[in-house]
């Protein structure tokens, strides 16, 4: 982007859905936003976060990190606390309601954006009018690989990397290593992927609205998977391997039964409408 004067706060707005998210990740991800639109040269963007705990005291603290905020130029701080929680896409849904703009960067609370992400996304998007979605890579906090892009999954492979323990996942490297896309290197910046991670999306918000956002119907997981899908109908839904997060989520097995049950209920309905794969 050019290192000229701030572009309109309408080119871009930003959503975070958050459940209980620790309020340090929180801010490590406020300030990551903050450090990438300042290098993009983007003012008054704003900033939507949602939050489904129904906690007053939680609530208060977030109120409290918003307005330690409020005076930065970069951003414009607005936090939603949701009568109910109705799911991670109900909560972007709602996010979407209160803002308008051309492209729509969608997060979670447990990622943080490398400096240039917010200014090589926005040129990219707008140097490649056919882009629907566009999705970074991602790394943890020791600089290892996420590999957050998929390739269509089969239930074998959800389970081994959900579930199994180590020993039997290694038995199985090949299988992995096409669901997570590691032999379909690219040279290119950019590459076609199947599936994005909904952890961070920069949606091209006309066509985000003409899929009719997040279904609802996705409590949690597999939401992000179904939007990739939906958008890939109307644009491409690619990677840019210079665009680089820091993701320090874990998966569904390490959060307790309740969230296994919402990944199951979620994969059936996600296979019931995009066709069951069992092995592969």
């Amino acid at each position: 982007m050019p290192d000229s004067e701030p572009h309109s706060a309408s080119v871009l707005a930003i959503s975070v859905v958050l459940y209980h998210s620790p309020l340090a990740q929180l801010r490590a991800l406020i300030e990551s936003i903050d450090v990438a639109l300042r290098r993009a040269r983007l003012a008054n963007v704003p900033l939507v976060l949602v939050d489904h705990s129904g906690v007053e005291n939680y609530q208060r603290d977030c109120r409290a990190l918003c307005d330690a905020f409020a005076l930065r130029e970069t951003l414009q701080l607005a936090f939603v606390a949701a009568p109910a929680n109705k799911g991670y896409g109900a909560g972007q849904n709602r996010a979407l309601c209160e803002v308008e703009s051309p492209y729509h960067l969608v997060l979670n609370p447990d990622v943080e954006l490398a400096e240039d992400a917010i200014a090589l996304a926005l040129a990219t998007l707008e140097s490649r009018k056919d882009i629907a979605l566009l999705a970074p890579r991602g790394f943890s906090e020791a600089g290892t690989p996420e590999y957050l892009a998929k390739g269509y999954p089969s239930v074998a492979v959800l389970a081994l990397r959900g579930f199994a323990p180590n020993w039997l996942r290694h038995r199985f490297p090949r299988s992995l290593a096409r669901y997570e896309l590691r032999q379909d290197p690219s040279l290119d910046a950019l590459r076609e992927i199947t599936l994005a991670s909904g952890c961070c999306m920069w949606i091209r918000r006309e066509w985000l609205d003409r899929v009719g956002g997040f279904d609802e119907r996705f409590f949690l997981y597999f939401e992000d998977y179904d939007l990739s899908l939906k958008l890939a109908k109307w644009g491409g839904v690619l990677e840019h391997r210079d665009i680089h997060i820091v993701h320090h989520g874990g998966g569904a097995s390490r959060k307790g039964m309740r969230h296994v049950m919402w990944f199951v209920v979620s994969a059936t309905r996600f296979f019931n409408r995009w066709g069951w794969r069992w092995f592969g």
